[in-house]
């Protein structure tokens, strides 16, 4: 998402999108909401970006099938006249390998 000044401006770092709960169990929402601000960052839920058409399309929690829109602060990882990358790039990208990760675990953990 485009960023308005410093990553922590009115948005955050990250916003999750559930549409209100509608898309995903809270369970799952919290869960990486909670693991995101483990890391330091800023997370934000459904403030600005709730989550749009593919999010409601396919999130259908009372089918075990859930969608959670994920909006990243663009200043943390480049820089947004240039495109360029910056230093935060490389972190931005291994915490998100970790995320990746942690999901795969929830995941199994409830299967």
């Amino acid at each position: 998402m485009p960023s308005n000044g410093s990553p922590r401006d009115e948005h955050g770092d990250f916003v999750l999108g559930d549409r209100d709960g509608t898309t995903c169990a809270t369970e799952f929402t919290d869960f990486i909401a909670s693991f995101l601000r483990g890391l330091g960052y800023d997370v934000r839920v459904n403030e600005g970006y709730k989550g749009v058409e593919i999010v409601r399309r396919q999130g259908r929690p009372g089918e075990n099938r859930h969608s959670l829109q994920i909006e990243v602060d663009r200043s943390l990882y480049m820089d947004q006249r240039t495109l360029h990358r910056l230093p935060g790039f490389d972190r931005l990208r291994a915490d998100l390998t970790h995320l990746v990760q942690a999901v795969g675990d929830f995941v199994r953990a409830r299967l």
